[in-house]
């Protein structure tokens, strides 16, 4: 008897304990592009970097501008209506740019630790806890028309995941 009582306890105890889970826990996040759109008289690539709403157009939707020429990836600034660099392919050991927001990931820094990959770091040094963070972004794929990156990211709960981009230099478009 008294072992009945006690697993039913246990079980109702568990079922109010997955209920109240916070449900962010089981909405992925969503990196991908998105058909190209005109900024400043410019073809641009359109990402998304949010929580994955079925209405995309809630989502949080950056630009990015790819130069092979320069060889740098530029992001839109939409407060200041201009590209600011991104990454710089050829700075290794240097820091690339500071205080950075794409998408849902905030206030990092990018510092080139090879010729592929890219350390993400917080601009007040440490990440406070339950943020969402890039870890780092990999260079797999890079020539004069295409560039494929790979964003390796934290979630709130430190879960790890990535996303893959294909950005393309629109001066080189067929």
């Amino acid at each position: 008897m008294i072992r009945k009582l006690i697993n039913i306890i246990v079980l109702l105890f568990c079922n109010l304990l997955v209920n109240a889970q916070d449900l962010k826990l089981f909405n992925p996040i969503l990196i991908s592009n998105l058909t190209y759109e005109i900024v400043n008289n410019e073809k641009v690539n359109r990402v998304v970097l949010d929580y994955y709403n079925p209405k995309v157009d809630q989502m949080d939707i950056n630009y990015l501008k790819y130069s092979s020429d320069n060889n740098t990836l530029y992001l839109y600034n939409t407060e200041k209506n201009e590209f600011k660099t991104f990454l710089v392919f050829d700075q290794e050991g240097k820091t690339i740019s500071f205080g950075n927001f794409l998408g849902i990931f905030r206030y990092f820094n990018l510092k080139q630790k090879s010729a592929n990959c890219f350390l993400a770091t917080s601009t007040a040094g440490n990440y406070p806890s339950h943020i969402e963070k890039i870890n780092s972004i990999d260079i797999l794929e890079k020539n004069k028309r295409f560039l494929i990156i790979k964003i390796n990211y934290s979630d709130i709960y430190d879960f790890k995941g990535y996303g893959v981009l294909v950005l393309q230099d629109y001066k080189y478009e067929k």
